[in-house]
């Protein structure tokens, strides 16, 4: 190990063994010079034998109890030094962690009677930073503090080295604030290693005077300094576990035990206060769909990027954690107003708007978030999280994107869910499912031109589900792969049917989910439906949101183009929800687009719908593509489309949901 030292020559350093020896020889040059001259003051000139042995004798006896005073001197100096050792021990040997560090810090100031002891750990994070973990200023215990490495002399020990100055530190480190605010002269500190012999922090004493005793000083903190090591590593790995078990390795979000201690605290705060605080449940609307489209490693690069950005939209004392995969719970204090707690959950939606980027994928995500106020939806934790989940749970069934306060009969609605999953489950193999088929009226002609399949769920002694109230929990339970398969089935089959019948050929609609486009198999899915019924690809068209196919834009670029090529029409359903915009719709192969029915159902009172109408229907003919208006009810809203250009409408106005012999019956007409 290098030791860097600037030490003047001070006397008093020399070892016990030469002070004897040192001691011995000055007594013995006295003695030749002058015991013969005294002696000869008491002992006759006559008398020269006796003169001899006298001297010789008195030389052996004083030079014995010289010898002897300062051997006993210096034992007892090492002896008080054992002591001093030996009362540092014990101070620190019953001590573990920062009681361990703050007494040995305490000691080594008192026994080296320095200003300024202290130990240290290099950040692990911010490599040119030293933090200490305790701190003795005269004797007492002060609080800790971080120190830039840069021009500091703990900076010198970050290789490994032991570093010594006893005078003119400030000198040598003019623009260290660890010397200059605290006015320090000397500096002695030694390196702290791990059990790999890596350096990771240090031990030191600072004084406002010089340090005369550099052997001393540098002999106790390298006593000291491998046990200081051990307790030091040993709290850095209690550190590590105790992360792991309470903070996210990805993410490096607290988990959902640490946010239960800190809102066990908040609620114990708010209800002494009397103020108001809000929960919020967040997740992700299909994104295990997206991970399981793109892989494992996906989620780890979103889950970061989702965490960032959540992070940065908090403000004052919010508490976010990590409750699952995509799940987070929320928390801020002295909510004034349902307002403020509305602000929070705008202002996470509004920070994930923006696309995520993954290996040149355009991914966009939404989330639905539930609220819970204390003290008006519990007045403890477990209840508070709870009812921020059923309101999360009820976001979810509303179409997600969005927030939903916690109301009381709320859990009403996550019990109707569950028992809605259970029977799902059994839907299938009990054919409980049933299409009906919505015909479309080209605006032009008045004739039957194309139709929509729908899926209804027939439960036994219960009036059929439409597919709006189970499609979304089969899309989250997963159930959509086989409902969606055997939907795209029986409505090739069924078109099928009616074209060797002899009726007039329509192209048949079917809705497709996130979940199934996003599926590698879809492309291949669909061929195999084609082949087996024999209906041709021109005869079939997909329908797809907006925001599906904004979820990865490149995939989706390249799946249409697949279905393209086997002649299969590509819909666009709900237009104007979403990126309704000619910079995307220019990317993809489109035929058709779908006006979403709210903006028809404002037709023809609110001139905001009517002008969106107008220009979405000039928009689609620019581009070349078919415009179908749904959800048309009444002569007026038909009128309007008809005036404006449009070429077909879809909605109850022309026909409702037909089954197959009554659109066989209309087509036959």
């Amino acid at each position: 190990m290098k030791d860097t030292s600037y030490w003047p020559a001070v006397p008093n350093r020399k070892n016990a063994a030469l002070r004897v020896v040192a001691g011995y020889l000055l007594f013995w040059g006295a003695w030749s010079l002058f015991a013969a001259n005294v002696l000869e003051l008491v002992v006759p000139a006559s008398s020269p034998g006796l003169l001899k042995g006298l001297k010789e004798g008195l030389f052996i006896c004083f030079s014995a109890v010289l010898v002897f005073a300062l051997v006993r001197g210096n034992l007892s100096s090492q002896r008080r030094e054992d002591e001093r050792l030996q009362e540092i021990m014990r101070g620190v040997s019953a001590q573990v962690g920062d009681a361990f560090f703050d007494q040995l810090s305490l000691q080594l100031s008192r026994a080296l009677n320095v200003e300024y002891a202290f130990i240290g750990q290099f950040d692990d994070q911010n490599g040119d930073e030293l933090k200490t973990v305790a701190v003795s200023v005269r004797g007492k215990k002060r609080a800790n503090f971080i120190d830039p490495l840069e021009g500091s002399p703990c900076g010198e020990i970050r290789d490994g080295h032991s570093f010594c100055l006893a005078e003119d530190a400030r000198r040598h480190f003019p623009h260290s604030p660890l010397l200059s605010e605290r006015g320090v002269e000397s500096f002695v500190g030694t390196p702290l290693f791990d059990s790999d012999d890596n350096p990771m922090g240090l031990i030191a004493v600072m004084d406002g005077r010089p340090i005369t005793d550099r052997y001393r000083a540098e002999s106790m903190l390298r006593i000291f300094a491998a046990r200081a090591s051990a307790e030091l590593e040993r709290q850095r790995n209690e550190n590590a576990i105790a992360r792991l078990a309470f903070y996210d390795s990805v993410t490096g979000l607290p988990k959902q035990q640490l946010f239960k201690e800190r809102l066990d605290e908040a609620i114990a705060a708010a209800r002494l206060k009397g103020q108001e605080l809000e929960v919020l449940y967040l997740d992700f609307d299909r994104f295990r769909t997206i991970v399981r489209t793109l892989g494992h490693p996906a989620e780890e690069v979103l889950l970061k990027e989702i965490s960032g950005r959540l992070s940065d939209a908090l403000e004052g004392e919010e508490f976010l954690a990590q409750a699952g995969s995509d799940e987070f719970l929320l928390m801020a204090t002295d909510v004034e107003s349902p307002e403020k707690a509305e602000g929070l959950a705008s202002r996470l939606l509004e920070a994930l708007q923006a696309p995520f980027s993954y290996q040149g994928h355009s991914l966009h995500l939404s989330a639905s978030i539930g609220l819970a106020m204390f003290p008006y939806d519990g007045e403890d934790t477990e209840t508070m999280i709870r009812n921020a989940d059923a309101a999360r749970t009820r976001t979810k069934q509303m179409g997600g994107n969005h927030y939903q306060f916690y109301f009381p009969d709320i859990g009403n609605y996550s019990l109707s869910a569950l028992i809605l999953e259970n029977r799902l489950h059994q839907a299938l193999e009990k054919d409980e499912f049933a299409l009906r088929y919505q015909p479309q009226m080209n605006l032009r002609t008045g004739l039957v031109e194309g139709m929509e399949a729908l899926v209804f769920w027939k439960q036994p002694e219960a009036k059929p589900v439409g597919p709006s109230d189970f499609i979304p929990l089969a899309e989250e339970t997963g159930l959509i792969d086989p409902i969606g398969e055997w939907v795209l089935r029986e409505a090739c089959v069924q078109n099928r049917r009616w074209q060797e019948a002899g009726l007039p050929p329509q192209r048949m609609s079917v809705n497709v989910s996130a979940r199934q486009f996003f599926q590698s198999s879809i492309v291949e899915l669909v061929a195999r439906i084609l082949e087996e019924t024999g209906l041709e690809g021109r005869w079939l068209g997909l329908e797809i949101t907006e925001s599906v196919i904004m979820q990865d834009v490149k995939q989706a670029i390249d799946t249409l183009h697949q279905l393209k090529a086997m002649g299969v029409q590509v819909i666009i359903d709900d237009f104007g929800t979403g990126y309704s915009s000619l910079s995307y719709l220019k990317q993809f192969p489109i035929d058709t687009l779908k006006l979403y029915q709210s903006f028809v159902a404002g037709i023809p009172d609110d001139t905001g719908d009517k002008a969106i109408t107008a220009a979405v229907i000039a928009m689609a003919h620019t581009l070349n593509l078919e415009l179908v208006a749904e959800g048309v009810e009444k002569a007026e809203q038909r009128d309007f489309l008809s005036e404006k250009g449009c070429d077909k409408i879809q909605g109850f106005l022309f026909s409702v949901p037909l089954k197959a012999e009554e659109v066989t019956e209309l087509l036959s007409g």
